[in-house]
């Protein structure tokens, strides 16, 4: 039986959930801030806290514009960003605070770099975003550290897990774990789909399967989950809802995180009929893996593409120094991460003036006789 370790954590399809707390980018780039939410965490009998670990300039596009909120804000998604990043020195610091708590630190990596330096500081695992799902080559390269990689699948096809899992085993690397997860902030219950759970259970039975949840609701949702089988349970939180950032809105208070891990481990123990009480019917849904209605603006927004980062000229060749894969934001989307090794490999010349910012298209690569 497969068995990962996460956090310093435990989690097989026998062992008790692993509760993963995100406190994500709520920290709103005070330490302080984080600490807190590491208490709460603690405080909760959470087992991971999880933050984020990225650069503004190495996620987005500088074109992206501007993002509303899960509040209702609108705001340039850079600037939202920049004023959230978590910086570098303090990720030795919260992983110490973490192991004295006796909690454990999980953080969500973006780029090569972060992946770099969190290998560095001796991470036991990695979790990748939904909106990496179809970045190949960020897959490979955290893969190749040979820990475990839990990645989130929202707004993904089933097409774009299975290709996502395929990467990672490919180089050696079989210590999966496959969140389940919409891309709604908040998720109405009734867009959960969570019989998806059962489905990837039965497609991918040598991955751990798990759920992270942007419902409102403290409960219902991922008690559902646990009752289906989830293993591993995520759920965004902070220390006050009403603070200004921008997942504050929809993450649960400290009460309502206690509330999520208290009837967690009520039910995990129960037997499968008598966890069929604690199933919420309105959140079963389809067990069809596709990007539903209110996933659409979000895959367009956020799922990455191939983009110049400085000005090309007809004739210049890509290469990872005048490219790089980003979020498009209300840019205009272009190649898909997974042809990015093949315009590499093959160095491949644009066949017209492609500006810096902008996506690179199929049309500017290829000449129409």
């Amino acid at each position: 039986m497969k068995e990962l370790i996460i956090g310093g954590k435990k989690v097989s399809n026998n062992s008790r959930t692993l509760i993963i707390a995100e406190a994500g980018i709520n920290h709103d780039g005070k330490y302080d801030q984080a600490l807190q939410l590491i208490d709460v965490a603690v405080a909760a009998k959470a087992d991971i806290v999880k933050f984020q670990l990225f650069r503004a300039d190495k996620m987005y596009t500088p074109n992206a514009g501007d993002y509303t909120t899960a509040a209702g804000q609108v705001k340039p998604i850079n600037e939202i960003l920049k004023g959230t990043e978590l910086p570098y020195e303090w990720i030795p610091k919260l992983m110490q605070y973490c192991d004295s708590k006796g909690i454990g630190f999980l953080c969500t990596v973006c780029d090569e770099d972060g992946a770099d330096i969190l290998n560095n500081q001796n991470v036991d695992s990695f979790k990748m975003a939904s909106y990496a799902i179809t970045h190949i080559p960020l897959l490979k390269h955290v893969a190749k550290y040979k820990k475990p990689v839990i990645f989130s699948s929202a707004g993904a096809y089933l097409s774009d897990v299975d290709i996502a899992i395929r990467a990672i085993s490919e180089v050696g690397n079989d210590k999966i774990g496959l969140m389940h997860c919409v891309a709604k902030y908040p998720t109405p219950l009734s867009e959960c789909n969570l019989r998806i759970i059962q489905m990837y259970k039965q497609a991918f039975p040598n991955v751990i399967i798990g759920y992270s949840d942007h419902t409102e609701d403290p409960v219902a949702a991922p008690v559902t989950a646990v009752a289906l089988g989830a293993k591993i349970i995520e759920k965004h939180f902070t220390i006050d809802k009403n603070l200004p950032g921008a997942d504050h809105s929809f993450a649960v208070n400290p009460e309502q995180l206690a509330e999520m891990c208290l009837a967690i481990r009520k039910v995990e123990n129960m037997s499968d009929d008598e966890k069929q009480q604690f199933i919420h019917q309105e959140t079963l849904g389809t067990s069809q893996k596709m990007v539903i209605e209110v996933e659409e603006n979000l895959r367009k927004y956020a799922y990455r593409c191939v983009f110049a980062t400085e000005d090309l000229r007809a004739g210049d060749v890509i290469s990872t120094q005048n490219t790089a894969i980003l979020r498009p934001g209300n840019e205009s989307r272009g190649i898909e991460p997974i042809h990015y090794e093949m315009l590499l490999n093959n160095h491949v010349r644009v066949v017209k003036a492609v500006k810096k910012g902008c996506s690179i298209k199929w049309e500017d690569i290829l000449t129409m006789d």
